[in-house]
């Protein structure tokens, strides 16, 4: 995709897209609670009025589809009397990670598309100096979630704790509870529902936690409580689990739809709410395993 920014005094560049294959038109680098979203861009000078040495480039960025601002392009300057007639330019934008969560919110696990809007600036010029380009930008969902990997730690789709990773079944529930994060990143809700299960079904093996408790509240312990959830928690996945299996099988045979709960659809909230809940739980497990039931 290419467009041209032509200036009152003759001045005509071209900005582009970069070509497949290389950089990814976008990425993220990781900061502190804010991050560097750059979004690269091409531009070919195709005609340069007399006495124009730079442009300076800002504008902003904006979600495809209306889905509102996402920030301003920090001001940068381009040269162009040199040798080179086409320079790559990165246009960077600074996001936080909230932004970058309400991003994947909208995203929903689809590609990611966004508005750019550009603003060229000839402060040489005797002419108007200004003019403009809007373009949208999409970026395939498996280079966009390349990107989100590399934040690590700085920005959490479900919540962040550490997570048990020496052996066992602990690290087992671990993994699960970590490949149910990035399937909620790739929009694979049901599948991550799916590892959720598998999690917490490890957990239950452990048998730290009673199951299937039949104590009232009132004579209820930590630990029977613990149980509890965990009980819950394992109804709550099967549930989830059922659903995912008609939806794999709906071409062929009878659908599981009877019930309250076959009428329900499963989004990213009840992905994450589940997968959040799993790995507060492990977390508190794991503390129970190194300690030995200590408190």
């Amino acid at each position: 995709m290419a467009s041209d920014m032509k200036f009152e005094d003759g001045t005509l560049l071209r900005l582009r897209s970069p070509e497949p294959g290389g950089m990814p038109p976008l990425s993220l680098m990781p900061g502190f609670g804010a991050h560097r979203l750059a979004v690269r861009v091409e531009v070919e000078r195709l005609d340069v009025a007399e006495g124009i040495n730079q442009v300076t480039f800002s504008g902003e960025l904006r979600a495809a589809n209306g889905l509102g601002w996402i920030g301003s392009i920090m001001p940068v300057s381009v040269p162009l009397r040199t040798k080179v007639n086409v320079r790559p330019v990165e246009l960077i934008i600074p996001v936080t990670s909230e932004q970058v969560l309400e991003l994947e919110k909208h995203r929903n696990g689809q590609d990611m598309a966004v508005q750019l809007n550009v603003e060229g600036a000839l402060l040489q010029s005797s002419g108007h100096p200004f003019a403009d380009v809007q373009e949208v930008r999409r970026v395939p969902a498996s280079v966009w979630e390349n990107q989100i990997e590399q934040l690590g730690l700085a920005v959490s789709f479900t919540i962040t704790v550490p997570l048990p990773m020496t052996d066992g079944l602990l690290a087992t529930a671990a993994k699960h509870l970590q490949t149910a994060d990035r399937q909620i990143t790739a929009g694979e809700y049901s599948d991550a529902i799916r590892e959720t299960r598998l999690a917490v079904g490890d957990m239950r093996k452990l048998n730290i936690w009673p199951s299937n408790g039949t104590k009232k509240r009132d004579d209820q312990g930590q630990d029977d409580r613990y149980g509890a959830l965990l009980d819950q928690l394992a109804g709550q996945a099967d549930g989830y689990a059922e659903l995912v299996q008609a939806l794999f099988n709906q071409a062929s045979g009878p659908q599981h739809n009877d019930g309250a709960i076959g009428n329900a659809s499963w989004v990213r909230a009840d992905a994450i709410a589940l997968n959040g809940m799993a790995a507060s739980l492990l977390h508190r497990l794991a503390e129970e395993v190194r300690t030995g039931g200590a408190r």
